[in-house]
This record gives structure tokens, C-alpha cells and sequence, in this order.
């Protein structure tokens, strides 16, 4: 199995681990234990989980670091990334200022801590890892995404 399968079991795993394993996972979808356990498992390239029952399982993992597990994964495997958009109506003036507020936060993190790891050393995956970079990065391509969404909205007459 290459190394993305691979990928998308681990994150079939942690989708099913934030349910509470697989016979809580296995009440609120079509397939049985057996089944997820099979699609989880790194050993079983023959069984991956179907779209429908990570459709019933993914929002049930929501509070698992990572969420949604599978959908990021797909969405990284495809050459994008998931950014949850803010809730329908979440756009009044005051969230637009919180959200411009975390977007200029969030970029001017990731921009400083390029900066300091450049200025001390070379980019390796070690720096990266140690000073949480792409986390850092990753959190301000969310804020810009939230804040578009917001302004978007606002446009169309959302507010």
C-alpha cells in the first residue's frame, strides 16, 4: 500500500477513534465493527471506508484534533486543503473585525517565525516540526479563508 493509502487509513482511524471507537461508530452508520475496523486497518488495502459513512461518522469526530480527519485528507491527496467557512449569517461588522483582527494575527506569526528560523538557520524538516510552522501557516490560510467567506457574504447581501 503506498505511503497515501496509508495516510487515509490513519485518518479513517482517527475519524473513527473521535466517534469512540468502532462499536460507537458502528450505531451511527450503514456498515458494521468488523467493517471499520477492516477500513482502518493498514493491513486490509482491499477496505477503505465509504464516502457515506464517513458522511455520518466525520461530523461526530468534530472535537478530534485534526477534524475532519478523512475530508483533509482527501483534500490534501486532491492538491488542496479544508478551511471550515464560517456559519451562515456570521457576518455582522463586529465578526468581521474579529475576523480581520485573526487574519492579521495569523499571517504576522507565520511571517515572523519564517523570518527567525531564516535568520538563525536553513529550513529543515526539524525547524519546521520544532516551531510549528506549517501549523502556523496553516491557521493563517484559515483566517484569510474565514475572512473571505465573511466578506463574500456580506457582498451578496448576506447582512
Amino acid at each position: 500500500m503506498t505511503p497515501e493509502l496509508i495516510a487515509g487509513k490513519r485518518a479513517t482511524a482517527e475519524m473513527i477513534k473521535g466517534v469512540g471507537g468502532v462499536e460507537a461508530s458502528a450505531e451511527f452508520c450503514r456498515v458494521g465493527k468488523s467493517v471499520l475496523s477492516d477500513n482502518q486497518n493498514v493491513n486490509r488495502a482491499d477496505s477503505f471506508v465509504a464516502i457515506d459513512v464517513v458522511a455520518c461518522l466525520e461530523p461526530l469526530a468534530r472535537q478530534r484534533e485534526g477534524w475532519p480527519h478523512v475530508t483533509r485528507w482527501l483534500c490534501r491527496r486532491n492538491g488542496g486543503a479544508f478551511v471550515e467557512l464560517p456559519q451562515p449569517g456570521a457576518a455582522s461588522g463586529s465578526d468581521v473585525h474579529a475576523a480581520a483582527a485573526r487574519h492579521a494575527k495569523e499571517s504576522s506569526e507565520i511571517t515572523a517565525g519564517l523570518f527567525s528560523a531564516l535568520s538563525e538557520t536553513r529550513l529543515t524538516p526539524e525547524c519546521v516540526r520544532q516551531r510549528g510552522l506549517a501549523r502556523e501557516a496553516r491557521e493563517a490560510v484559515e483566517a484569510a479563508v474565514q475572512l473571505l467567506a465573511m466578506l463574500e457574504a456580506i457582498e451578496a447581501g448576506g447582512e
